[in-house]
């Protein structure tokens, strides 16, 4: 048995679960020290999130189509082919991150131009983007560490690593924002730079980290006879699993596309009401996380029945742990937003917004849960399609109807959030229901391969 199997659901989750809260409170605190800046500021960064987010994602989704053929790997007992993957998807993941991090700084202007982002905001944006592209370079390295750290069930070094990250960021951000140390003024660049600067740092202590506790020596004899079948099911699992987070990135930049079109001012209440709500997938991401190392190294065995036992057990946990959080926030809905604001306007329209962010919790815990371990067993393809379908078709139209037609604005772009995430959650749920993983997983396949040879 592994040492992630021997310390289960909340061995693993306890460390992940501080991680990514101090993973999500960074740009909560981003938010919060822009606003200071001014709401221009905070608009603007907030509105390229998304473009960020999906270029890490194009990232993300390459070490974490690596890390489940690893975990499989680990689960079957073979660690000499276990290192192998790690090397070769480490290698895939950092020449995409090369090339998506070029791109996006060759095109900054038009991307901003595009989102519709004028006057100040789009000055701002600009300047955000053209240094906070190197974010993709640093989140590769930092997705690659993690992941083995976790695999390794050594996820205690990712936590530390993200505390120095936090620490990082929040002296960063005063010293640029407050000016300390006789620093001049530099606006919205600071905050991008301090951004780049401490996510590097975090980096620097997980691979301080690998260096000391695993030896991940491969030899070349083994890295030559596992390359083309690592790159093909690298490709067989990231292809479906890009595709639906893709869509949901894009589906988020056209939102704020939106949003900025009603105005400056639902713009920056769908930057403050979104960025809050980031708070919720601390306990989605950490309890997926571990739950994905766990249903995957089961898988792996063999042991499919405790397979889809621990995916039950996690989504209740983390379907309880996202409602509370959603709950709190929305309860606390004016003193948050007063974080941020003291336009009256935004404050009078922080309870229906969170109240309507809030309701869009559940369906996003089943989504991020279900959809992360269907593409990790290797059953992404369906829901890599019918999922983004759905957004486009359905959840999409009704928000433009809802937001300019109707005239519901901000309150309209936000339930076609829930709409969205609820339909989806449906749609993944039912997947799951149907056992198509079973047969989907990497040793199932290579079964099957090996029985027609």
């Amino acid at each position: 048995m592994s040492q992630a199997q021997q310390k289960g659901l909340w061995g693993l989750s306890k460390p992940l679960l501080l991680e990514q809260a101090l993973q999500f409170m960074v740009p909560l605190l981003d938010t919060i020290f822009l606003s200071i800046i001014s709401d221009s500021a905070a608009s603007a960064a907030g509105a390229l999130t998304p473009v960020l987010f999906l270029c890490g994602n194009l990232i993300w989704v390459t070490v974490f189509a690596g890390a489940s053929i690893a975990n499989q790997r680990i689960g079957a007992g073979n660690y000499a082919r276990a290192n192998a993957t790690i090397w070769i998807f480490a290698l895939w993941s950092i020449l995409l991150a090369g090339l998506v991090a070029g791109l996006l700084c060759l095109f900054a202007e038009d991307i901003t131009q595009l989102m519709g982002l004028r006057g100040q905001i789009g000055l701002d944006a600009q300047t955000y983007l053209h240094i906070a592209f190197a974010l993709v370079l640093v989140w590769c390295g930092k997705a690659i560490c993690q992941s083995i750290l976790n695999m390794y069930g050594l996820p205690g070094w990712n936590l530390l690593a993200n505390l120095v990250y936090f620490i990082a960021n929040l002296a960063g951000n005063c010293i640029v924002v407050f000016q300390l140390f006789g620093l001049p003024e530099y606006g919205i660049a600071g905050v991008a730079w301090a951004s780049v600067i401490a996510s590097s740092l975090g980096v620097l202590v997980s691979l301080l980290a690998i260096a000391f506790n695993l030896n991940l020596r491969v030899s070349r004899a083994d890295l030559g006879s596992n390359f083309s079948s690592v790159s093909h099911n690298l490709a067989r699992i990231a292809a479906p699993s890009a595709i639906e987070p893709l869509s949901f990135d894009i589906n988020m930049v056209v939102l704020n596309s939106l949003a900025a079109k009603l105005g400056p001012q639902a713009l920056a209440a769908k930057i403050y009401t979104f960025n809050t709500f980031m708070l919720g997938l601390i306990i989605s991401v950490a309890l997926t996380t571990a739950t994905q190392i766990l249903v995957t190294q089961k898988v792996g065995s063999g042991e499919m029945d405790k397979a889809d036992q621990q995916l039950r057990q996690s989504l209740r946990a983390a379907l309880w742990g996202t409602g509370l959080v959603a709950l709190l926030l929305t309860l606390l809905h004016h003193p948050i937003m007063s974080l941020y604001t003291d336009n009256e306007k935004l404050l009078a329209g922080a309870f229906w917004w969170f109240a309507l962010a809030g309701l869009s919790e559940p369906g996003r815990t089943i989504n991020i849960m279900t959809g992360f371990n269907l593409r990790a067993t290797g059953d992404g393809w369906y829901i890599s399609w019918v999922g983004p379908l759905f957004t486009w078709a359905v959840a999409l139209p009704l928000a433009y109807l809802m937001a300019f037609v109707l005239d519901w604005g901000v309150a309209g772009l936000l339930l076609s959030a829930v709409i969205d995430e609820s339909g989806r959650a449906f749609i993944f749920h039912r997947r799951w229901q149907q056992k198509h993983w079973h047969h989907s997983h990497v040793h199932a396949r290579e079964s099957r391969q090996n029985n027609l040879v």
